[in-house]
């Protein structure tokens, strides 16, 4: 047995044992039945995690600004385009 797998030893009884033996009878063996209940069981029960971008994205904030196409590879040019601008006394016209 690997540490990826794990053995399991149940009772069930009644109603249940009927319903597993009708399901092994379907699926071929107790070790299909129980991973196949398992997944289903863990789909419906965990959220599945998502990474930052995935969240970011389904709020809104990724794409919500404005701003040149190239933003994002030319970003010291456009800075110092802004900032002539803003403050334009802090810059010498003939550095241009």
């Amino acid at each position: 047995m690997s540490e990826d797998s794990i053995r399991i030893n149940a009772r069930l009884s009644g109603e249940d044992a009927r319903r597993f033996a009708d399901l092994q009878a379907l699926e071929g063996s107790a070790t299909n039945v129980i991973r196949e209940a398992v997944r289903e069981y863990h789909l419906k029960r965990i959220k599945p995690r998502r990474n930052a971008f995935e969240i970011m994205t389904a709020s809104g904030f990724i794409g919500c600004g404005a701003g040149p196409a190239d933003l994002s590879t030319d970003t010291d040019r456009h800075l110092s385009e802004a900032l002539r601008e803003k403050y334009p006394q802090h810059f010498d016209d003939q550095a241009e």
